[in-house]
């Protein structure tokens, strides 16, 4: 589980997104900087270091190490990312968003440093290890990647949408980034915390709706957009964003003891909610802005199968962790859970074998 974490996050999105703010939100004399090429392949020279040390090894010291170059590789390029991109000529709204995802992606670091300390001092205090990688979620999920992809996203429309589109947007800009430290204590709610925790959590249950209320008013101005797209991106990024509103939306739920306990103490729910974003939001978004680019060329049908068949894996894989999460909070549970799971795990990898092997035709017609 270790290794399955620390690589989908280093070696897939955290790359990803940084190599896509890189060549998209920078102007070209920066982004050909040799220290860009340095860090995005420290990124992922370590990423796979920390595969394979985590799968045979565990927490020790090789795995910690490398974990701590990682996360060292990150400071440097948010200090080379900041420096440079605050030079560039951006819009407001992506330069806020831009800004506030790289101090997430830092912050989010102090999640596996805790950790850390915690497996090398053979404290284990239950709490503590919990609330460190909840927070390191929390800075990841609604943080880095949520903030990253919304940068990209309004920076390559940012030409053609009208001055009510860029109002509706800078309005959703500004609450959605606000509203990362009152939603952090969201995730403290499972310990039942004193009232000075739960108002911060109130507060962040607000600004989250009201996230959810704006970015439906920027959907509905930006609708001009996208129809012109072709329809396996269009078909991504409906599901992409639709699972964005999704997350927002029961995000704001777990305000309440009776869901939020519920949702904390049933791990299948929690790694709905954690897929939900990874793969149904942030993949699918990646996947869906490389087609744009054409690094996975749309225009040739099997591109467009593979991809199809990758987001009906996503689909599958969600609604097999709900169903199971729903059904152990009313029923015991099913032993016919397991063997989904595992079917869903197989479709996927399949689905990503066949992505790869698209990209490689798409790189031999280049």
């Amino acid at each position: 589980m270790e290794a399955h974490s620390h690589f989908t996050f280093g070696g897939w999105v955290t790359l990803a997104l940084m190599v896509m703010m890189v060549y998209e939100l920078l102007p070209e004399s920066y982004y050909k900087r040799c220290a860009y090429k340095w860090i995005l392949g420290s990124t992922a020279i370590t990423a796979w270091g920390m595969l394979f040390a985590f799968l045979f090894w565990g927490y020790n010291s090789i795995s910690i190490i490398l974990s701590t170059i990682f996360i060292i590789t990150t400071y440097i390029f948010g200090w080379n990312f900041i420096r440079d991109i605050l030079k560039a000529k951006l819009g407001k709204s992506v330069l806020l968003l831009a800004v506030s995802s790289i101090f997430c992606l830092i912050i989010s670091s102090s999640g596996p440093f805790l950790i850390t300390y915690i497996y090398l001092t053979n404290s284990f205090k239950a709490i503590l290890y919990r609330d460190a990688l909840f927070t390191y979620l929390h800075f990841q999920y609604n943080g880095f990647f949520s903030l990253a992809i919304f940068a990209l996203l309004f920076n390559h429309i940012g030409q053609t949408i009208t001055a009510g589109a860029k109002k509706n947007i800078s309005r959703f800009t500004v609450v959605l980034c606000v509203s990362i430290i009152p939603s952090l204590f969201l995730s403290y709610l499972w310990q039942d915390p004193d009232p000075v925790f739960r108002l911060f959590a109130i507060v962040g249950s607000c600004m989250v709706l009201l996230s959810f209320l704006l970015f439906v008013l920027a959907a509905r101005s930006l609708k001009s957009t996208y129809q012109d797209e072709e329809p396996v991106i269009r078909f991504l990024a409906f599901l992409s964003l639709g699972s964005f509103m999704l997350k927002l939306f029961l995000q704001c739920f777990t305000i309440f003891p009776e869901i939020g306990n519920a949702i904390f103490g049933n791990r299948p729910v929690i790694m709905g909610f954690l897929h939900l974003v990874f793969l149904g939001f942030v993949s699918l978004f990646i996947l869906g802005f490389f087609a744009k680019k054409r690094l996975l060329d749309s225009t040739r049908k099997f591109t467009r199968v593979v991809l199809v068949v990758f987001a009906l894996a996503v689909i599958f894989n969600e609604a097999v962790l709900i169903t199971q999460g729903l059904a152990a909070l009313f029923i015991p549970g099913n032993t016919i859970f397991p063997w989904l799971l595992w079917g869903a795990a197989i479709w996927l990898f399949a689905g990503t074998l066949l992505i790869a092997i698209a990209r490689i035709r798409t790189r031999q017609l280049q």
